[in-house]
């Protein structure tokens, strides 16, 4: 069950600061993560990363860098935001632990070789955090239950928590795992497996686009009533043929505004 590690990347948006980022890389290996996406890192590559990395340069070398926090998950069929605030609209919010053995139920489910189910996990920059436009693309929120009268934490040890849940249920699972597990995996159809984040973006936007020319919107710009269905969509796993069918009645909808 190790293996699964690694379709999960550790996703920091816009880092500031250089040793923070080798922190993370070392906090990363330690647990048999490797794969870290940057978005907008402000100083990377930086020798002060490759310093605090101690040992962990390999998570560096390989680091994707990408320009928004859409692309860094585009492929993602699960999302998770760390964050320890309130916001209006709520997410579905777990501890570490819960959150390790929801990715990893996630990631256990049987696809195709073609097509694995990929998991991200949003860290947001170390003086804000990630905004409410970034908690939109994820399914769920991990708070880390830390001191209420002081509950921040470095960017490297909130990574080291979830990473260490990470590896813990992993282990757990592949100590409990019987011969039925290990069998071969069979391939299911390309409809039936699940939409990844672009997918799901796509008909977002495209069922914003009916429901203006509907002039459903009593308010404009319609952010929070957007959010809402964001929201609404997360708490399932849509497969592409949800999202195929979803698209197909805005078609016809968006048809007969336009008759």
């Amino acid at each position: 069950m190790l293996e699964l590690l690694n379709r999960i990347r550790v996703v920091l948006v816009e880092p500031t600061h250089p040793g923070n980022i080798g922190a993370v890389a070392r906090s990363m290996k330690t647990m048999g993560l490797s794969r870290l996406v940057m978005v907008k890192p402000k100083k990377f590559p930086h020798c002060e990363a490759t310093k605090r990395a101690a040992g962990a340069e390999s998570v560096l070398n390989s680091a994707v860098l990408v320009d928004d926090v859409p692309e860094a998950l585009a492929d993602c069929t699960l999302v998770f935001g760390t964050s320890v605030r309130d916001r209006e609209v709520s997410w579905p919010t777990f501890d570490p632990r819960i959150s390790a053995n929801n990715m990893l139920g996630h990631l256990s489910v049987e696809l195709s070789t073609e097509s694995k189910p990929e998991v991200a996990i949003l860290f947001g920059r170390e003086s804000s955090g990630l905004t409410n436009q970034e908690m939109d693309l994820c399914h769920s929120q991990i708070r880390i239950p830390a001191n209420d009268e002081y509950s921040s934490l470095n960017l490297a040890s909130a990574v080291q928590i979830i990473s260490y849940e990470l590896r813990m249920g992993a282990l757990a699972k592949q100590a409990g795992s019987d011969v039925s597990s290990q069998q071969a995996e069979r391939p299911i159809e390309l409809r039936q497996q699940l939409a990844t984040k672009k997918q799901q973006q796509g008909h977002l936007d495209h069922l914003h686009k009916v429901l203006d020319r509907l002039e459903f919107f009593k308010k404009k710009p319609p952010e929070l009533l957007m959010r809402k269905l964001t929201r609404l969509y997360n708490k399932t796993d849509l497969t592409i043929e949800d999202i195929q069918i979803l698209r197909g009645i805005l078609s016809a909808v968006d048809d007969q505004i336009q008759n």
